[in-house]
């Protein structure tokens, strides 16, 4: 009673409209950080001539101001339109890095330098029908499972990447997990096959073991809910992906920012004509599945004092190793930095500390190896990929012969 936004019942959850309106908002606050650009459109919205029906919309996060070779990170949320927690999430991280630019360095640091793509409704017509209370999954094209709360296609078994290949799907349009007539045959999948394509280099090879290259870039995620998970390709088969031990080691490193447990997606169960398939199967990119919280409907209490303060450290670093993410996740963290003095005159020395470790995995299924510490360096202004000059750092304690250091330096300001 008395709610004023938000979804009824559940008033943290902006509604489709309030959350294209908040992209809005935020461009117009940071016009040189963010636009919000139409990438399509949905069934309803083809079907209806645009009588009805949503524009697919990305929100793009960079400082525009800054040029030069910028790898990406993009993210889907709410393909299933009942998985509430999914485009909020997304939207407070847009949020979050766009109010913190200019004032935390990280946040900084990532949109100097980083590109942020956002499809933070994937599938909008769907979501307006879960926004009712109903239990909706798949978008509300009307050719399937005709007039009924179970039409549609699954977005995400719809994917054209060995689309049907292997009963990770069905082919009854009234189940859940209907996969359609034929691959990307919804304008929602054709629309984010698209942009991946437009946005990630192609890769890898076109065999199933060809494995892209160690450095090549890029991370794509898919946020879902529920099960508490962080899951990487495959889906269709427990073979290992050409890529899957580096894949692993990110996976690993995602789930001990968020506290999920880390498996490759067949391990849920068999899926196929999936996003995180297609985008890695198809394009090499380092793609993953989120499953947020433990509830569909999940409650504004648990989104607020669990899942959002716990995912936001994890899409962080999903962010900062998007350069080389089969690579980056292999060495230490370097956490803790700080400096002897808060500011000192210019010209006068001051001491940057920091603690690099190698141990911040999840080792909930399985052990990922860990290695002692061999150096650390930092940069001023330029960083090392545009040519900054390194600087070496020392152990505190004499010696680099443990996983976890204390390093500090001397800074000539």
């Amino acid at each position: 009673p008395g709610q004023l936004a938000g979804i009824p019942g559940y008033p943290c959850y902006r509604t489709v409209e309030e959350t294209y309106a908040a992209a809005q908002a935020l461009v117009a606050a940071y016009p040189s950080l963010a636009t919000f650009t139409d990438v399509g459109d949905t069934w309803e919205k083809g079907e209806t001539g645009g009588a009805a029906g949503y524009d697919l919309m990305v929100l793009k996060l960079t400082n525009s101001a800054v040029e030069g070779d910028k790898p990406a990170l993009v993210a889907t949320s709410a393909i299933h339109a009942r998985e509430y927690t999914t485009a909020e999430l997304t939207t407070r991280f847009a949020e979050y890095l766009l109010s913190n630019y200019g004032v935390d360095a990280d946040a900084t640091w990532l949109l100097d330098y980083h590109e942020i793509h956002l499809m933070l409704h994937a599938n909008p017509d769907g979501r307006k029908q879960a926004e009712t209370g109903i239990s909706w999954r798949k978008n509300v094209n009307n050719n399937f499972c005709s007039n009924s709360d179970l039409r549609g296609i699954d977005l995400n078994r719809n994917f054209e990447y060995l689309w049907g290949c292997c009963g990770g799907s069905s082919g009854s349009s009234c189940s859940e997990t209907f996969r359609g007539p034929s691959a990307a045959s919804e304008p929602e999948t054709d629309a984010i096959q698209a942009y991946l394509r437009a946005t990630f280099p192609d890769q890898r090879g076109s065999g199933i073991n060809d494995p892209a290259p160690e450095d090549a870039t890029g991370i794509y995620l898919d946020i879902h809910s529920y099960s508490e998970l962080v899951l990487w390709p495959w889906g269709f088969d427990n073979i290992l992906a050409p890529n899957g031990q580096a894949l692993q080691t990110l996976g690993r490193r995602l789930a001990y920012s968020n506290g999920y447990f880390p498996e490759q997606a067949i391990g849920l169960y068999p899926t196929d004509g999936t996003t995180d398939d297609f985008a890695y199967g198809e394009l090499g990119v380092a793609a993953y599945t989120y499953e947020l919280g433990t509830a569909f409907f999940q409650s504004c209490s648990t989104f607020e004092n669990t899942v959002l303060p716990d995912n936001l450290p994890s899409l962080l670093y999903a962010a900062k190793t998007v350069r080389t993410p089969y690579l980056t996740p292999s060495g230490p963290e370097a956490v803790e930095l700080s400096l002897d003095n808060a500011g000192v005159p210019a010209g006068e020395p001051v001491t940057l500390m920091a603690r690099v470790d190698d141990s911040f995995f999840s080792n909930s299924n399985g052990t990922e190896p860990t290695q002692d510490v061999a150096a650390a360096e930092y940069y001023i202004d330029t960083p090392p990929w545009a040519g900054g000059a390194p600087v070496g750092m020392a152990a505190s304690d004499g010696a680099f012969d443990a996983t976890s250091e204390m390093v500090e330096a001397v800074v000539d300001t």
